[in-house]
């Protein structure tokens, strides 16, 4: 891997490079200055501007130092050395001299000045540089953190447009991938990608010392030839980057780093609480200089930029003055509470500053660490109880960290010994959420899952009955047991049961809870998608998302609805919209509910559900590396089962099988949602070496099961996936589902099922066209392929017109099967090849050998290595996947 120092690959900076080339060459440009944070690659930019000119220019690299600063002409020193004597004392021949110096160079070459940290040169050198710009006797390249701190002489230069200004900000997400893909030679999975890149800022010094550091201690590891998260906790920043950040922090005043450690110890601070700590001027220092930002929602909150500065600046606060930051800290929360996930983060501190915490905010910060997933963190706040104090809350808690981390067997064995033991009449509060924690745990247990409906019924009938002898406060639990209703409903997939109890309950109007609302329109919304009511679910999840748009009470809840709104959009058909919706949210927010490695997984299943095996590959690959070491949201066979799937589609049928044995519903009991896809998935996969019409009959009946628990608007994959398989006859029932859904996938499906039914090559033609628009390329290529196979059976106008317009579509999206055929027949020598068709055409190995005019012996022998090549065992699965 590359290190901190020297080179590296310099990416994500294409812009940069052609404004800077710009202003160096152009005639009425003299230069430019280049701004940004340290180690954002200000230097590295302007030295590759200079190497790319230095056929036309002559190069002087100059440095402000702070050894120099006070000096006069320290920066220009080894020039004035070229000087007289006489020229040298007097400032007015000095920059005559130096005007006539750079102009009679040698070779007709012009002088480009490099000048790096500009900051810190002398006033001397800067007026002289700059007047030698404004003469014309020079060019420049200067390199400065902010313009601010720059010489008023830099500053005019730009102000009367002689040189450009170019901001350099920190590299995106996708550089972020590139530059970690070039340095550590690999594909890199998008969990590693996002952390490191939340944790640097983008800063590439930092991205390139947080990369080497993790692969060094192990924390990044190599699994299937992709780099991913491994199972241990990532590292402590290292020697030499924290020494450079704590060189940058030195520059800071007592009050500024004061204020850096304040934000750092809580990650985030409202700017009203930030103020009885700091003045605005230091906020607006620190802003400047790269090292907090502001976010813009309905409380402003103040964070640390970077990550990894963050952790340098809590990890370098002295004991006394940590416990100093504690008690204030504390006290300005009686004021104006603090964001949930900053009480968090005060916690965690208390706790690495060996102070106790109160047993209630122990408790709080591990039921948020629960839900980021942290359950190190949360099971570390529980152990800060003292066992005379720990009852039900904590408990439920511990059984939560070791359910999310998949144990949900010492989940319930936690809740159960608890639940024997305990008091006979517990508080009510504590009582109901150990039990609607229950619930969730029976539901994804193989053998009790059927327990969980009668606790539920138990929850409520006590409910009841502390309602009617006048216990008051109960509507937040009433609540509760509404999601859980709704949650174990859609976990089983009794959608069309979800619907009626949720419309009714949200006409409570104004009384209800606005989170609680919003989870219920979240469920309900899922269940008009899977029901049929396509439209109608994506208006409502787009409604729920505006709402929660600048939240900031519970960023997981916002978070969560963005889910949903994906989800229905996906049972809709806007597969493009998915797919640009995942794009901006890993450009926008920080990883809770799904991780990178969750959204890596859906996009590579969204181009699954297109047809887009090798873009799926792209994405799945790397997830499901990342899943074998850490799969938190036990997508792991939905991952295998998407990329047999994917293999699938580009024709290798021996890693789409491997992929396929590792499929394993049984392991526990899934949320109905992810089994079916998985299942849907595995299907496809199967047709690598099974009989088309046996993948369309198990299709069908999973369309049957689908139509029977009512859920229509699934139904469409399995019946539309039927159909494409060649089960024909079912076109007229695809055609009537398709009319009777909503939303585009709905649409497609009706004209194909209808065209299919009956012939008809221009609504198959219509179908292909919009299956192209939205995305979904199998799809599109299979009705066009169908179109042309139509039309040459009939030598009409209009069969002709469709069989042109059904080749454009296939130029546009590949030809689907074919396409596949000649993938799969590359794999193959050319002699392979022929004996390959001639098998698929029925002939046998006597056949074979009379008309190539070889041994029986030798076809076998070819036959053994074709059947080695493609991964299959016998004629019939050749035959299948070469049809």
């Amino acid at each position: 891997m590359f290190g901190v120092q020297g080179l590296w690959p310099l990416v994500g900076r294409d812009s940069e490079l052609t404004t800077l080339r710009d202003a160096v060459v152009a005639q009425d440009c003299h230069g430019a200055i280049l701004t940004g944070q340290a180690g954002i690659g200000k230097t590295v930019l302007a030295q590759r501007i200079a190497r790319d000119v230095e056929a036309h220019f002559e190069l002087l690299y100059i440095r402000g130092s702070a050894l120099t600063a006070d000096m006069p002409y320290g920066a220009l020193n080894f020039v004035l050395s070229e000087l007289d004597d006489e020229a040298v004392d007097n400032p007015l021949i000095l920059l005559r001299s130096l005007q006539d110096l750079f102009a009679g160079r040698s070779g007709g070459k012009r002088t480009l000045i490099l000048a790096d940290n500009i900051e810190d040169l002398d006033s001397a050198s800067a007026m002289a540089i700059a007047h030698l710009v404004r003469s014309g006797a020079v060019k420049v390249l200067l390199v400065c953190q902010t313009l601010h701190a720059a010489p008023d002489e830099f500053s005019d230069l730009w102000k009367d447009e002689l040189i450009r200004r170019v901001d350099i900000e920190p590299l995106s997400l996708a550089d972020t991938a590139q530059l970690l893909t070039l340095g550590l030679k690999g594909p890199v999975s998008r969990s590693v990608v996002l952390d490191t890149w939340h944790a640097s800022g983008g800063n590439p010094l930092f991205l390139q010392a947080i990369g080497r550091e993790q692969v060094e201690s192990g924390y990044i590891t190599s699994q299937d030839g992709i780099w991913v998260a491994g199972p241990r906790k990532a590292p402590d920043p290292g020697r030499i980057i924290t020494e450079r950040i704590a060189t940058r922090l030195s520059r800071l005043s007592q009050d500024q780093r004061r204020t850096a450690e304040i934000v750092s110890i809580v990650g985030a601070m409202p700017m009203e609480l930030l103020s009885d700590f700091a003045g605005g001027d230091e906020v607006d220092a620190l802003m400047e200089t790269g090292i907090f930002e502001i976010e813009l929602t309905q409380q402003p909150m103040v964070r640390v930029a970077t990550g990894l500065i963050g952790e340098v600046i809590r990890r370098q606060v002295p004991v006394g003055r940590s416990r100093e930051l504690v008690q204030q800290l504390a006290a300005a929360s009686l004021k104006l509470p603090m964001p949930a996930l900053s009480r968090m983060n005060y916690a965690a501190w208390c706790l690495d500053s060996s102070m106790e915490i109160d047993p209630v905010l122990a408790i709080e910060a591990a039921q948020l660490a629960n839900r980021y997933f942290d359950t190190e963190g949360a099971l570390r706040f529980l152990a800060a109880v003292p066992p005379e104090e720990v009852g039900a809350p904590e408990v439920t808690e511990e059984a939560r960290a070791y359910g999310i981390q998949g144990d949900t067997n010492r989940a319930l064995q936690i809740l159960d010994e608890f639940i024997s033991a305990g008091p006979q009449d517990p508080n009510v509060h504590d009582w109901v959420f150990m039990q609607v924690l229950k619930c969730r745990l029976l539901s994804r247990d193989h053998v009790r899952f059927a327990e969980a409906d009668v606790l539920l019924e138990e929850i409520r009938e006590r409910l009841v009955r502390e309602g009617q002898s006048g216990h008051e406060g109960l509507a937040g639990l009433l609540a509760e047991t509404d999601l859980l209703d709704a949650e174990l409903s859609a976990h089983n997939g009794r959608y069309a049961a979800m619907i009626e109890p949720i419309d009714d309950l949200l006409k409570q109007g104004d009384s209800m809870d606005p989170a609680v609302r919003h989870q219920l329109c979240g469920w309900l919304a899922e269940a008009l998608s899977m029901t049929g009511r396509q439209d109608d679910a994506v208006q409502l999840s787009r409604l729920v998302v505006s709402r929660l748009a600048d939240s900031t009470e519970d960023p997981l809840l916002a978070e969560s609805a963005q889910v949903r709104l994906f989800s229905v959009m996906l049972i809709s058909g806007q597969w493009e919209r998915c797919l640009a919706m995942i794009n901006d949210h890993q450009e926008g927010a920080l990883a809770g509910i799904f991780d990178g490695t969750s959204l890596e997984l859906a996009e590579g299943c969204l181009y699954a559900y297109a047809g887009r095996g090798t873009d799926a590959l792209t994405k799945l690959l790397p997830a499901l590396s990342q899943l074998r070491i850490r799969d938190r949201q036990e997508f792991l066979s939905l991952a295998e089962a998407a990329t047999a799937y994917a293999y699938t589609l580009t024709g290798d049928a021996q890693l789409s099988m491997a992929h396929l044995e590792k499929v394993d519903l049984a392991i526990r009991r899934y949320d109905w949602h992810t089994a079916r896809a998985t299942r849907y998935f595995a299907v496809l996969a199967s047709t690598a070496t099974r009989d088309r019409r046996e993948a369309a009959e198990e299709m069908l009946l999973l369309a049957d099961e689908d139509r029977a628990a009512g859920n229509f608007g699934h139904e469409l994959f399995f019946l539309c996936q039927a159909v494409q398989l060649g089960m024909t006859d079912v076109g007229e029932r695809l055609a009537t589902s398709g009319m009777d859904g909503q939303g585009a996938f709905a649409e497609i499906c009706a004209l194909y099922g209808k065209g299919v039914a009956s012939g008809d090559t221009a609504q198959i033609l219509k179908a292909a066209k919009l299956a192209a628009d939205v995305g979904n390329q199998r799809l599109a290529a299979d009705a066009a392929n169908l179109v042309q196979r139509l039309s040459a059976d009939s030598p009409g106008e209009g069969e002709k017109r469709a069989a042109v317009a059904a080749s454009g579509i296939l130029r546009t999206v590949g030809r689907g099967s074919g396409e596949l055929r000649q993938r799969v027949l590359d794999k193959l020598t050319e002699r392979e090849r022929s004996i390959a068709r001639l098998v698929a055409d029925g002939s046998s190995n006597r056949d074979i050998a009379d008309m190539l005019t070889l041994s029986i012996r030798t076809v076998e022998g070819h036959m053994y290595q074709v059947y080695a090549k493609l991964g299959v065992s016998n004629r019939s699965q050749l035959k299948m996947i070469l049809e």
